[in-house]
């Protein structure tokens, strides 16, 4: 069961992360709307994670390694654009 909840965790992140890079893609240059969409999500989710109570240590476990994981893609496939353009 850990394992399909990590990798539902490590799904939704690259999902959010890339979704929101895309949308922001319209606004700024590649690069910086991949920082922007992982600053916005991590703001977010940081939030939400401090209204957690005595579960918040999971719930930035269940989002924050995941997040950590998919930013190296992220950056990766920004740079990508950017070369690309």
């Amino acid at each position: 069961m850990e394992f399909a909840l990590a990798l539902f965790a490590l799904a939704y992140s690259g999902l959010v992360l890339f979704v929101l890079a895309y949308s922001l893609r319209k606004v700024f240059p590649p690069m910086r709307a991949a920082l922007t969409g992982f600053a916005i999500s991590v703001a977010l989710h940081l939030f939400t994670t401090l209204l957690m109570g005595e579960h918040m240590l999971l719930a930035l476990a269940f989002w924050g390694v995941p997040h950590l994981l998919v930013l190296p893609l992220l950056l990766w496939a920004a740079k990508r654009q950017a070369e690309v353009a």
